[in-house]
């Protein structure tokens, strides 16, 4: 039975197939071969470099690295890279830009970062390895970093490798919160000027390793914690506080004082914002930090595995069975690689229609516009095809790693669910969580590119939202209008009817199951559109949908999320056209614009009755 460190092994580590050390004591190919040159032929500086580094004297402690990737099976692609060299023939003491060595790292699965680059003696404190720390977690693909380090505390490396990535509080700071910061310095300086201040004191009660476990906890919850004396990283400064003679109405300008203090003495360390994702653990047992671009354990320098010290700091973080499933899906993907997608590609007949289909760009009397549309779209429904297709091929070995999951789960008696970190027990987050996951089962991912109006377009008219409801066929390019005799390439008729905006919090599992709703995401918020507003759901049932007919100019061409249409309007005995901008929010995804569309259907198809009441 599989333990929870073997599932890391296999989503994270197993995948491992290429390993870049960038190290200035490390020998790299250009200096071995350098060296065997003619000296005529040599590079001095090269060979003047080299012949300074350790390994010359002492080959050991890099070769059992460099073993112990040669040992894996299979074993590990290996580069060693000086960051200090400008290029491959030259040394210099300010190296390779940390943009270069980003750009070069996506060639790698596993990056090696020795933290003081520029060795202890420069001073600079590993400046050169936080440079390229950030612009690697900043650059498009998910990186496993490990940084080791020759220094003497592992706790100032990982610190300041963190406050590299994070950006200031003071930043953030509001105009009022900035006064209250310059009304308390003033009480300060007078305490200060009597004595009464013990500046030695308030560095050991707030110092770096505090400032950074109370922004771990996040702002809010380290300042409850402050106020109310619960203990915590900040309960030493408190304590700090009522031994001065200030008034209780200042503490919490105190706190905010107490972190400017401190920023103002590591100025020069923050980045100007929080890298995105950021989250960290630096403990006695485990020193990591993660973000969305990337995972960073540290290790000192010596004979240690390296992959099994990263192993145990990814078990720490504790990564939910969605990411260990999405890392295992990564690596299967890669696994099936040329010959899976070789397979596909030799229907010929197939792919030959395919491209005909987008050189031709539909028929030949659209505008050219709508064509680039028209090619975009098949370009894209390609893409999500063969995408489905490779998926097929890779799906039951995901779902069999998915089952070893909850296997494990369940034979070391754990509760991978608190992985999330979300109580779903709690009825806010339980209905926050309920709401998140209809809309991603029922809307499709977007971006801010041109397109096709569709059916299930989501879009808002003078505050009211609307759903298309026109099938899809009917609103290509090319196609014959419906709903008005002749036909135009500007104007593209479609149906649509409003929808009404509904909290999903008020929402039971009889509505949501019922197929009225949809749940779009609007300013960073999930909310729920109805049919009908939530007061009329306790009246009768009425079948009746109130759609209108609208047309869409530029033959339905959506650009920067918006698309230009005229509402019709019927005035006396003649019908006014009224144009509008509307805003596209959202898409839904194909069965569920498939409903409305239903719906619809039952509302024009209804039976008047001659019942009265």
């Amino acid at each position: 039975m599989s333990s929870f460190a073997e599932l890391v092994n296999e989503a994270f580590i197993q995948p491992l197939r290429s390993v870049l050390i960038v190290d200035d004591e490390y020998p790299t190919w250009d200096e071995i071969l350098n060296f065997q040159l003619e000296e005529g032929v040599q590079d001095i500086k090269l060979n003047s470099r080299s012949i300074s580094k350790p390994w010359r004297k002492n080959p050991t402690p890099p070769l059992k690295v460099i073993k112990k990737f040669r040992q894996r099976n299979p074993g590990f692609v290996i580069d060693i890279h000086d960051a200090l060299a400008d290029n491959h023939t030259e040394a210099s003491s300010e190296g390779e830009t940390a943009a270069s060595l980003a750009n070069h790292l996506h060639q790698s699965d596993l990056l090696v970062l020795d933290y003081n680059l520029e060795g202890a003696e420069s001073g600079l404190g590993g400046a050169k390895a936080k440079e390229i720390l950030k612009s690697v977690l900043s650059n498009q693909h998910f990186n496993l970093i490990v940084i080791h380090t020759g220094e003497e505390s592992l706790q100032n490396v990982a610190e300041e490798s963190l406050m590299s990535l994070l950006g200031s509080c003071a930043s953030k700071f509001s105009p009022r919160e900035v006064e209250a910061i310059n009304e308390i310095q003033e009480s300060i300086d007078d305490l200060d000027a009597t004595g009464d201040f013990d500046n030695v004191k308030f560095d050991e009660v707030f110092n770096r390793t505090q400032y950074l476990l109370s922004r771990k906890l996040g702002y809010k919850q380290a300042l409850s914690d402050y106020m109310a004396k619960r203990g915590g990283p900040l309960s030493p400064l408190a304590d700090f506080f009522d031994g001065l003679q200030l008034e209780r109405r200042q503490k919490k300008s105190f706190l905010l004082w107490a972190i400017n203090e401190i920023e103002k003495k590591f100025a020069n360390e923050f980045a100007e914002e929080d890298l995105k994702g950021i989250v960290w653990k630096i403990a006695e047992d485990n020193k990591w930090i993660r973000t969305a671009k990337g995972f960073v354990c540290f290790t000192e320098k010596g004979p240690a595995d390296l992959l099994e010290q990263l192993q145990e700091a990814i078990i720490d973080w504790q990564p939910t069975p969605s990411r260990l499933l999405s890392a295992k899906y990564r690596h299967e993907l890669n696994l099936i690689g040329v010959e899976a997608e070789d397979e596909a590609l030799l229907k010929h007949h197939i792919f030959a229609l395919f491209y005909k289909n987008i050189r031709d760009g539909a028929r030949p009397d659209i505008p050219e516009p709508q064509r680039e549309i028209y090619r975009a779209q098949q370009l894209r429904e390609h893409v999500s095809r063969q995408s489905e297709g490779l998926s097929f091929l890779i799906e039951d070995n995901v779902k069999a790693f998915g089952e070893k999951i909850i296997a494990t789960e369940i034979a070391e008696g754990k509760n991978y669910l608190t992985h999330y970190n979300v109580d779903l027990a709690d009825p806010k987050n339980r209905q926050k969580a309920i709401a998140q996951y209809n809309h991603y089962v029922s809307t499709l991912p977007s971006r801010n590119t041109s397109e096709q109006l569709d059916s299930g377009h989501i879009f808002r008219l003078d505050n009211q939202w609307w759903v298309c409801a026109t099938p899809a066929c009917d609103l290509q390019p090319g196609q014959n209008s419906i709903a008005f005799n002749g036909r135009s390439d500007d104007l593209r008729p479609f149906m649509a009817f409003q929808l009404y905006k509904v909290n999903p919090d008020d929402l039971s599992h009889l509505h949501i199951n019922g197929g009225a709703y949809c749940f779009v995401e609007d300013d960073g918020k999930v909310i729920a559109l109805g049919i009908k507003s939530l007061s009329k759901e306790k009246e009768p049932s009425d079948l009746k949908i109130h759609w209108k007919t609208f047309l869409a100019q530029s033959g339905g061409t959506i650009i920067d999320n918006k698309i230009n249409i005229l509402q019709l309007t019927l005035e006396g005995a003649s019908i006014s056209q009224i144009p509008k901008e509307v805003i596209v929010i959202s898409k839904l995804r194909y069965a569920y614009a498939l409903n409305y569309i239903q719906r619809v259907g039952i509302s024009t198809s209804r039976i008047g009755l001659d019942y009265v009441s």
